[in-house]
């Protein structure tokens, strides 16, 4: 257990965004394993041990390295981050996300919805019905799943492989390709017999290919070079298909356009779908399954052996399946039941055993590293039941076309396809979606109700799409009814997600935090206040004028942080705190009684700021703590570091400032006062204090 005022030891539990706030500059280490960039510049609110294992590091030796970095730092302290403002970075996978849900909550459902209405009754679509059909289809799957998944690949892939992204400049163009490829296609389809429109058709098919291949280059340039691991496979494999998917898009939409009509024949629509639902979209859900899952759930370690087979199977049983369904549609030749039959067989064999060679169908094993249990779980474990519900329902099929003359009908067709796309598909969006989305930015889940919202509204669409279709009954009307039924659960269930998300990632509300007490005497309340170990800390801030930096400058980094600061000490006591971050209970509640009292000491640090608060920058009007210059004080014994970051590098004025600021802290009584002036990291106005900012009006 440390001391007052030595570092406390970072343990296996401590999380990765505390570390960085009690050591500033130990983001290196983290750096040096290639765990960086989530959570944003604070670090992500996740225990060490588990992030470590997440991205495949040892934890005990990253632990090892974080605290002989924290034992050379013991005694350095940072400006409160409280009072430096947050820089705004736009993130490519936010960017993705927004422009994904967006077009799926306003496009993709409602036109479905629209369209389900339309199949058992008039509704205005008159003959542009199955035009609008397939413009659903189409924007759901490339504006809303693809955009997604490239926008979650664009943050992952890097953090995968402990690497930079490749040609980041890419991004941002081939996210608006996309998009654009995919709002003028579902535009201009159900017109596509006029002339006019029908190009349009054709150029949102390049649009779509250039944004394919860009992804695509992204991604291949990110994987390449690095060590091999047998997640790649699956991403590559994946990446290839929505390449190929992509050009053949553009082929069909070139032929639809030459004939003047308005639909895809079922023939040549099949197997685009297929490239890109089972292609591209499961492949890469199942590659990143493999990479992340079992730290997610606590799944059991995979048996690795299978994961190489089951994809060569899949791969082959798709290319055979697409490739015969190419050629029966362009050709008078006609695919045998058993050939179909064959592939999808192979196929539902490598999902059964890529399931089980990942352990999904045991029970989750956790130990102290392992992730807390939440309900992401249960929408990534019910998404793979989907999973297999989809593939067994297709070789059911298959079977019954080679014993029997079943041929499916437009309903029954797309059961296995909405029982894939809604009920893996979209469960795996939400499931990793909650439990990722919120690492990526540093925050914590808004809310795990609205999760278990998602999966009720969620399944139940699934069943409402799937049961009419699989065993009918009823008139069309109803059958049909029951499919824009289960549109707005779907619905229903995106808007959910789409809410818990932007709740969760909404910045913060920052408010002004003086550096110093008010010059009034405490109350009467905060005189008589006993302070136990037993004592709340939000009580404790309250009553007691001086505790917020008391604490922190006794190692609770984590009360610089207003939006951390506000959410848990109203639940934990003195005693609970100073257990997690070893501080010695009984000298804590010393030092505060004494500062009840008026008989504390100030820590060193404190009256060195204080003493360079009313130290005036050379250039700006204010001094150089709200300014932001004060990079670090390291105090050991009667001598003091301290490092200085200038507005300007070759600021004029810099020998000025630093003998100036020598002579402020010398009069604190230390005798050695060493000041280096750094470049990194470079001052912008982010830095300043609210306080700072209004004195010089940017307020």
């Amino acid at each position: 257990m440390a001391r007052a005022g030595e570092p406390a030891p970072l343990g296996p539990h401590t999380t990765v965004r505390e570390a960085v706030q009690r050591y500033p500059g130990i983001h290196v280490v983290f750096d040096r394993h290639g765990l960086h960039g989530c959570g944003g510049a604070d670090g992500p609110i996740e225990e060490i041990a588990f992030f470590a294992r997440v991205h495949q590091v040892d934890p005990a030796l990253l632990l090892r390295e974080l605290n002989e970095y924290a034992s050379r730092r013991a005694h350095s302290v940072t400006v409160p981050l409280m009072e430096q403002q947050p820089r705004q970075i736009t993130q490519l996978y936010l960017v993705a996300i927004i422009v994904s849900l967006t077009i799926a909550i306003l496009g993709g459902f409602p036109l479905g919805i629209l369209a389900a209405l339309g199949g058992g009754r008039d509704v205005g679509l008159g003959f542009r019905w199955t035009s609008i059909v397939q413009a659903h289809g189409h924007l759901q799957m490339v504006g809303f799943v693809a955009l997604f998944i490239v926008g979650i690949a664009y943050h992952v892939l890097p953090r995968f492989k402990n690497t930079a992204l490749a040609l980041p400049r890419l991004g941002l163009p081939s996210i608006a390709l996309l998009a654009g490829g995919a709002l003028l296609r579902t535009s201009a389809q159900p017109w596509a017999e006029v002339d006019a429109v029908g190009a349009f058709l054709i150029i949102s098919g390049v649009l779509e290919l250039c944004g394919a291949l860009a992804f695509a280059s992204v991604a291949w340039m990110t994987l390449r070079g690095t060590q091999r691991k047998n997640y790649d496979l699956y991403l590559m494999a994946a990446v290839s298909w929505f390449v190929v998917a992509s050009l053949a898009n553009l082929v069909l939409l070139s032929d639809l356009t030459l004939d003047g009509a308005r639909v895809i024949p079922v023939s040549r629509n099949a197997p685009l779908l297929e490239m890109y639902l089972l292609g591209f979209v499961t492949l890469f859900i199942l590659g990143v399954s493999v990479r992340i899952l079992p730290h997610f759930v606590s799944l059991r370690p995979p048996a690795v052996a299978y994961l190489t087979p089951a994809l060569l199977l899949f791969n082959a049983g798709l290319l055979v399946r697409v490739g015969s369904g190419w050629i029966d549609a362009y050709s008078s030749w006609a695919r045998p039941e058993w050939l179909q039959f064959a592939t999808v067989s192979a196929m539902a064999v490598a999902i059964a055993a890529f399931v089980f060679s990942l352990n999904l169908h045991r029970r989750s094993v956790r130990d102290e590293a392992s992730d807390i249990p939440a309900r992401h779980e249960l929408l990534i474990r019910t998404a793979y039941v989907w999973l297999l519900v989809s593939v067994g329902i297709e070789a059911w099929f298959a079977a019954k076309g080679v014993f029997g003359d079943f041929h499916p009908d437009f309903l029954q067709d797309g059961a296995a396809r909405h029982a894939l796309a809604l009920g893996f598909v979209m469960q795996m969006i939400f499931g990793v979606g909650s439990r990722a989305l919120p690492t990526f930015a540093g925050k914590r889940l808004y809310s795990q109700r609205l999760v278990l919202v998602v999966w009720l509204a969620t399944n139940a669409a699934v069943v409402m799409r799937v049961g009419p279709a699989l065993f009918p009954w009823g008139s069309a009307t109803l059958r049909f009814d029951h499919i824009a039924t289960a549109g707005v659960l779907g619905l229903i269930a995106l808007i959910v997600f789409a809410y818990n998300i932007a709740r969760t990632l909404r910045p913060a509300r920052h408010r002004t935090v003086a550096r110093k007490e008010p010059a009034t005497k405490p109350s009467a309340s905060s005189a008589t206040y006993q302070l136990t170990p037993t004592s709340v800390v939000a009580d404790v801030l309250r009553e007691v004028p001086g505790s917020l930096e008391l604490l922190i400058g006794y190692g609770f980094k984590p009360l610089a942080d207003p939006e951390m600061r506000a959410r848990v000490t109203p639940h934990v006591t003195l005693a609970h705190a100073c257990s997690i971050h070893g501080i010695e209970i009984d000298a804590l509640v010393g030092a505060l009684k004494a500062l009840q009292v008026g008989t504390a000491t100030t820590p060193p640090q404190q009256q060195i700021l204080a003493a360079l608060r009313e130290l005036r920058d050379p250039e700006i009007p204010t001094n150089i703590v709200d300014l932001g210059l004060v990079h670090t004080i390291s105090v050991n014994d009667n001598s003091t570091s301290i490092e200085l970051t200038l507005t300007s590098p070759d600021c004029p004025a810099a020998g000025q400032v630093v003998a100036d600021v020598i002579e402020r802290v010398r009069a604190t009584g230390i005798d050695e006062v060493e000041v280096s002036l750094v470049r990194e990291p470079a001052w912008d106005p982010s830095r300043m204090t609210p306080a700072a900012r209004q004195a010089l009006g940017w307020e």
